[in-house]
């Protein structure tokens, strides 16, 4: 599922002039569009049975009734002020053309979706009735005002009106005309208030939503844990118990054999400063500097720099991510071109991060063996930790991975093979605000040399 921020305005009880215009360009939205939308819809159902072909007619018609019901929510929260909880939206894991039908499906099963289309089509027929009156009655008072004006008192068979009687009419007309908008303004909140507010039961989604991407950042918090503690007590621990050792050896041995004591301090040396790049490379993958000190760009364009596999990288983000966001888009990116490099078998690979509806599009394709998979069996788990990592933003991670067959793509033979497609989906609904500092659009080369940084604590110890 994917959860949308609620839209939330301060409530305001009073009737704006707004309400009022809403009233008129909702009733002539009815007169153009509503017959077509129902038109759509009883010849799509009618015509399902005929070779499926109705599906031609209700697949647009769904597309167009998102659409809607999101103009209908904007509505409700720009000009009656209602709080509108949006609810959970069901998201397919599947890609393509079947991914996009099936998340159709998934819309159109669901109960908001055709709550929104009733709200929709009862609040274009309020509308045209409320619009239809005031039209009738604005034509009343423009006809007795003139009858009043241009000919005076106007006698009807035996009986005569005045003109003080026209004029009567056609200020009573004027008034209930305005009363009329007044009337649908009013039903038009009360509606929107009672279908698309929110209910129970899609807070009842949005809890859900919100459990589930906690228990993603849980499960990716976990497994770094579980990283760091092995990487730590395989890794440098022994590497530190062995240095420990050998200056042991050449502190007992300072007074009886200098030289030898002489080498062993330069062989510690040497194991400090490879220890040195260990705890530097468990710190890159708590959360890299770079990302702190010059951005995701050049973190990524390091990343590339340093893949065996010639990478294209390309970025197109023209705001600034955040931390988070910065932090999960890199990790997506590093362990992807990790994996190609340890199991693809790939000869080329692409990067791709774009912005665009609010949500960044990270994505990684290579031209290797194919079939990666997410795994949760505790042995090769890296796509399932960025599962959870994307999932505790409120985005998804999709795998487009199809095996090669037989032959095509073995050990002895790289690239060529269908390759593997990664898609992550980072919504930045929830960012806080941010100056909008354009970022030019990059497109760095594998062959790009990293910039000089800094000195190292390696460096200096050196």
């Amino acid at each position: 599922m994917e959860a949308t921020a609620p839209t939330s305005l301060p409530p305001d009880p009073r009737l704006r002039i707004p309400s009022l215009a809403t009233v008129i360009v909702e009733g002539l939205l009815a007169l153009l569009w509503g017959w077509v939308s129902i038109t759509l819809l009883l010849t799509g159902v009618g015509s399902l049975f005929a070779l499926g072909s109705g599906l031609l007619l209700l697949v647009p018609w769904v597309v167009l009734m998102q659409l809607a019901i999101r103009f209908e929510r904007h509505r409700a929260a720009g000009v009656h002020g209602i709080d509108v909880v949006v609810p959970a939206r069901r998201r397919s894991t599947r890609s393509g053309l079947g991914g996009w039908l099936h998340g159709l499906w998934l819309d159109v099963s669901s109960w908001p979706f055709w709550r929104g289309v009733l709200h929709h089509h009862v609040a274009m027929l309020v509308a045209s009735i409320a619009l239809v009156l005031f039209l009738s009655l604005v034509w009343l008072c423009w006809v007795s005002a003139e009858i009043a004006i241009v000919h005076g008192a106007v006698t009807l068979g035996s009986s005569t009106v005045p003109v003080w009687a026209l004029a009567l009419i056609s200020v009573a007309a004027l008034a209930l005309a305005v009363l009329t908008l007044v009337l649908g303004a009013l039903a038009d909140r009360g509606l929107a208030r009672a279908m698309i507010s929110g209910s129970a039961e899609d807070l009842r989604e949005q809890v859900l939503e919100l459990t589930q991407r906690r228990q993603g950042a849980v499960d990716a918090a976990a497994q770094e844990r579980a990283r760091i503690e092995r990487d730590l007590h395989d890794g440098v621990q022994p590497r530190l118990v062995a240095m420990a050792m050998t200056l042991g050896i050449a502190k007992g041995m300072i007074a009886t054999d200098p030289d030898r004591a002489t080498a062993l301090v330069g062989e510690a040396h040497a194991e400090a400063k490879g220890i040195m790049t260990d705890l530097r490379q468990l710190a890159r993958g708590i959360h890299p500097a770079v990302l702190e000190d010059r951005g995701l760009d050049a973190a990524l364009s390091a990343l590339a720099a340093r893949s065996p596999v010639p990478v294209d990288l390309s970025i197109d983000l023209p705001t600034p991510l955040g931390r988070e966001r910065e932090a999960v888009a890199y990790f997506v990116v590093a362990e992807a071109l990790t994996n190609i490099a340890k199991h693809a078998g790939a000869t080329r690979a692409r990067v791709d991060l774009t912005e665009a509806d609010g949500t960044v599009r990270v994505r990684i394709e290579d031209d290797g063996r194919g079939g990666a998979q997410v795994h949760r069996d505790g042995v090769s788990t890296g796509l399932a930790g960025l599962t959870d990592r994307v999932r505790a933003t409120g985005g998804r991670l999709e795998v487009t991975s199809p095996t090669s067959p037989p032959g095509t793509t073995q050990d002895g033979t790289q690239g060529a093979g269908p390759g593997t497609v990664l898609l992550a989906l980072i919504p930045l609904d929830a960012r806080p605000g941010i100056p909008a500092t354009a970022a030019p659009a990059t497109a760095v080369p594998t062959a790009a040399a990293p910039t000089t940084a800094a000195p190292t604590t390696e460096e200096t110890l050196s």
